[in-house]
């Protein structure tokens, strides 16, 4: 029997409760059976307090067992024994479906490779294997629940009826090989696995054989929440328990809760509006956000909002909660954070995906570091994930794990280490390059690598099974000092328990090839000792497993300010008001994915859930949702560059209603601020704490000739990006290995006896090219693929090298020196000296008729090596005084009376040589003595005036600013046109 519930709108849910309350006392006395002796069943745990309290205050007297489907499984399965799986059935199935996809996929894996194709499948495709698995496992999980939700004697003849539409499915396929064949095979063995697992029984058997017990409920009372029940769900097995103790002679009553004033999905336009023009007023307000991001701060508004009138009118009656329902987990979960900052009591009753807690990351990012050839940034990032005890007694027992992992960090980024354990190679070494690494950062690496050592064994061995893969896992997670932290952290111990990593406490490696004749409490032992993968498909069956949990906080000890809950659990509670965002047309009334090998007509055929039933559930739980009094509704404007509208259903609901939808305004509330506006910096040194620096380089006043302020903020402050730690080449490390290649060329050109042929040079030329390649690391694992694409264009360039070097040399130059770092004094106006510095890829000579009778002079020509654009070095090579590098290494190369005293400037030349396979270029910086000259004269003139104070502003333009790391110092992209002009 089924009887409407009406919720009127606007009516309080203690009340439409209380309605209930007498209703149900009313029917239990026309059937003649006392209350205590019935059984209500509710569709959800949240409403159980609300049924109860209602009973006592309507009613009085004993109440009936109030309890959901679930929670009279869990009291009746000690009565239910489920058989030992095991003879026949044990051969073709490794284990029953559980519903729990951990084990599931476990059992279906170990199941299918034990057939010879499927293993040779798991082995060619991995990642299509494993997609398959997870399509079995959900369609036989789908197929289980159905089955649950039949009394024990009908599953037989529904699994029969299941069979012949998929065999029917599999001729109007056609040909038995093809596309499509394999998955319907795989489908057919889940249908017959679910049918096994039937066999054997369900928990859910108990409350079907309860209701038919004569010591059992004399009367069956249900609860739900619209007239829509997806199969497989706990309210299709409740009324599949009604069902059969009716089918048994016992009274039953079906209580179906719908809005009274709201026609639902069937009913026509016309009575939707006469239903509406009988209808209380209700209060909801729709909210149009710009973004994600506005919708969940406007989310947060909106509730606090509503909790600040609840917290006024406390004193007035019951306090009810402010729900903020879960359509958009994202943006309810940045709400969430809001929420938690302002100070708001919460109780969170959706969570969140145990995989994306800071506890989870302790095992994800330790199976990353573990991997031999994992990047420094993996093993960094588990080193300073937060969970990690180290004892630093190797070290300085002051220095804790931050600073020795600061340590290790710094020369890590500092030598270009990409691969953290390849420090050991490093170290073994006799270039005592290890020698610079800190002796904490040191013993830090050292005490990481013992700790992952067992997790890396595993690692080698290419394809281990599950248990020794955990057990590995759990020897490391102790090692490092993880456990005690996940232990003492409520998702840590959850990650934990769902990795089942306690199973392995106390068990040596050893025991482990003892698990497959283990007692049946060491099912799960058994179950990975059989299961064998790489350390790839490890990360992704913990992320798999990570997934699959849900993660929800505990609930605040007193009464929350606000509940997060889904639609589905809100209807049939009372709240102060309900905050609801995601109400567009993507998220609410949407028709849902329903993804998987079973089509929605093959479901439907089945009698299995589909996307339409799901779409009904959800707007019969909208309509009893808004009969609250208070609700407020948002939604975006946008999702990216696709438009987004309200759901539909907003106005499928407002039909015929005046003014039921209200657009509200922003909740946020506006604070006035006074703009400030941002200044151009300009920074002096007059009575500054630091001063300039004793030396200059090229680098360094070319940054103050382009943008004083940041020529400030890298030398005077000495602030500097930290390196990058990235597989691959970049153009800086090229050049790199081309000048040590170039210098090492020419030394071992140099010490040769007698004179070498062209093709000599160039076969030297890339043996040394080789060995440079070789010590630098592009030869490694981590840069080989990279270093291809130059390596592929060395002999080209060898030969075009070695021929402009021959014409170079033809006109009578030879080098002087290579790499030469040179020191020179500058005077300044004040009577002291400044320090120009730097280094010179080569110096060459040539000794010249004086041309006055005099001895043969030297002439110097100062090279630069460049790669790059030839146009664009060219006409820096000739842009004179503009051109700080060629100006200050000739002034570096060449005598200072050279450029002082007047009489021989034209004794120093200067140039770009350009390195290109196709053609190698001196690219000549003209006059370069008189722009070293004026060079000098500028430099000690702009020292002097900064030492007097002279302001240094960010004067930066164009590609200057484009590629400044000291942008974001200078603000430059908050500054007015206006302000940008007027340098203090």
């Amino acid at each position: 029997m089924t009887q409407p519930w009406d919720w009127a709108a606007g009516v309080a849910p203690q009340q439409a409760w209380r309605d209930w309350a007498l209703q149900t006392a009313a029917w239990l006395a026309s059937v003649h059976v006392d209350a205590r002796d019935a059984c209500v069943v509710l569709p959800v745990g949240a409403v159980l307090s609300q049924a109860r309290q209602a009973w006592a205050q309507a009613v009085g007297g004993w109440l009936p067992r109030i309890d959901t489907i679930a929670g009279l499984i869990d009291g009746l399965v000690w009565s239910h024994m489920a058989p030992v799986w095991g003879g026949a059935l044990a051969e073709v199935f490794a284990g029953p479906v559980t519903l729990d996809s951990v084990w599931d996929r476990l059992h279906a894996r170990h199941s299918l490779q034990a057939q010879a194709w499927a293993k040779q499948w798991s082995r060619r495709d991995p990642r299509g294997f494993e997609f398959a698995l997870d399509q079995v496992v959900d369609a036989a999980q789908a197929w289980t629940r159905a089955l649950q939700g039949c009394a024990p004697e009908a599953r037989l003849v529904r699994v029969e009826a299941w069979r012949a539409l998929m065999l029917e499915a599999q001729g109007q396929g056609g040909a038995s090989h093809g596309p499509g064949h394999r998955e319907a095979l795989l489908l057919a063995w889940a249908l017959e696995w679910a049918a096994a697992s039937a066999q054997q029984g369900f928990a859910s058997d108990a409350v079907f054989a309860c209701a038919v017990d004569r010591a059992g409920p004399a009367a069956w009372v249900a609860v739900n929440a619209g007239d829509t029940v997806a199969p497989g769900s706990e309210g299709a097995l409740t009324l599949a328990v009604l069902a059969h103790a009716a089918a048994h002679g016992k009274p039953v009553m079906r209580f179906v809760a719908r809005p009274s004033a709201l026609g639902l999905g069937l009913a026509s336009d016309g009575a939707l509006s006469e239903a509406a023009a009988h209808a209380p007023d209700l209060s909801l307000t729709l909210l149009a956000c710009a973004d994600t991001l506005d919708e969940a701060r406007q989310a947060a508004a909106a509730a606090v909002q509503a909790v600040n009138v609840v917290r006024a009118n406390a004193l007035n009656g019951a306090v009810h909660p402010v729900a903020l329902i879960a359509l958009d987990r994202g943006v309810v979960r940045h709400a969430r954070a809001l929420l938690e900052d302002m100070g708001v009591s919460l109780a969170d009753e959706t969570g969140w995906r145990l995989s994306t807690t800071r506890a989870a990351t302790v095992c994800s990012r330790l199976l990353a570091a573990s991997n031999p050839r994992a990047s420094t940034d993996e093993v960094l990032d588990w080193l300073k994930s937060g969970w990690l005890r180290w004892d630093a007694a190797q070290g300085d027992p002051h220095t804790g794990l931050d600073d020795a992992v600061g340590q290790l960090e710094a020369w890590c980024r500092q030598h270009g280490l990409v691969q953290a354990w390849g420090l050991g190679a490093v170290m073994a070494a006799p270039s005592g390059l290890a020698r610079s690494l800190p002796a904490e950062g040191a013993a830090v690496w050292r005490w990481a690598q013992a700790a992952v050592a067992p997790l890396q064994a595993m690692w080698r061995e290419r394809r281990g099974n599950l248990a020794g893969w955990l057990q590995a896992l759990h020897a490391t997670v102790a090692a490092c000092g993880a456990q005690a932290s996940l232990c003492d952290d409520a998702a840590g111990l959850l990650v934990w328990e769902a990795l089942r990593l306690g199973e392995f406490e106390g068990v040596a490696e050893a025991d482990l090839a003892e698990a497959q004749g283990a007692a049946p409490a060491s099912a799960w032992l058994t179950m990975c000792q059989r299961t064998r993968m790489d350390g790839a498909a490890l990360q992704r069956w913990v992320r798999e497993v990570l997934e699959e949990v849900t993660f929800r906080p505990a609930p605040p000890e007193g009464a929350p300010d606000v509940v997060i809950t889904t639609l589905a659990r809100a209807v049939l509670r009372p709240f102060a008001a309900v905050v609801m965002p995601g109400a567009d047309e993507r998220q609410l009334g949407a028709l849902p994915n329903s993804p998987g090998w079973l089509g929605q007509r093959m479901r439907e055929a089945m009698g299995l859930s589909t996307a339409v039933q799901l779409r009904e559930a959800q707007w019969e739980a909208l309509g009893l949702l808004l009969t609250q009094p208070q609700v407020t509704c948002l939604h975006r404007r946008a999702q990216g560059s696709e438009a987004l509208e309200p759901s539909p259903w907003l106005t499928r609901w407002a039909q015929g209603r005046s003014d039921a939808v209200l657009s509200g305004t922003d909740p946020r509330e506006t604070l006035a601020v006074a703009t400030t506006p941002v200044r151009m910096p300009a920074p002096s040194l007059r009575g500054a704490p630091v001063g300039l620096p004793g030396r200059v380089s090229a680098t360094s006043y070319e940054q103050l000739r382009q943008c004083p302020y940041r020529f400030f903020a890298a030398t005077v402050l000495g602030l500097r990006q930290a390196d990058e730690l990235e597989e691959g080449l970049e153009a800086s490390d090229y050049g790199i290995w081309l000048h040590e290649v170039l210098r090492r060329f020419h030394e071992v050109r140099s010490q040769a006896l007698a004179f070498s042929q062209a093709d000599e040079d160039v076969a030297r030329w890339l043996a040394v090219a080789r060995e440079v390649s070789v010590d630098l690391g592009m030869g490694g694992e981590g840069q080989r693929a990279h270093f291809l694409p130059f390596a592929a264009a060395l002999p080209a360039l060898a030969r075009a090298y070695v021929g402009w070097l021959r014409g170079h040399e033809a006109d009578g130059w030879g080098v002087r020196a290579t790499e030469q770092s040179i020191t020179r004094a500058l005077d300044l106006p004040d009577g002291s000296a400044l320090q120009l510095y730097g280094q010179l890829d080569r110096i060459d000579v040539r000794h010249e008729p004086a041309g006055d009778g005099q001895a043969r002079r030297e002439v110097r020509w100062v090279i630069d090596y460049k790669t790059g654009n030839a146009d664009s070095l060219r006409l820096r090579a000739q842009s004179g005084s503009e051109d700080t590098q060629l100006a200050f290494y000739a002034a570096l190369g060449a005598d200072v009376q050279d450029l002082t005293g007047g009489h021989h400037g034209d004794q120093v030349r200067a140039g770009y040589v350009h390195l290109d396979p196709k053609a190698v270029k001196m690219l000549e910086h003209p006059d370069v003595a008189d722009s070293a000259e004026a060079l000098l004269q500028g430099l000690a003139n702009d020292w002097q005036r900064l030492r007097e104070g002279s302001p240094l502003p960010a004067l930066g333009e164009g590609p200057v600013c484009g590629h400044c790391h000291a942008r974001g110092l200078c603000r430059r992209d908050h500054w007015t046109p206006e302000e940008a002009r007027d340098v203090p």
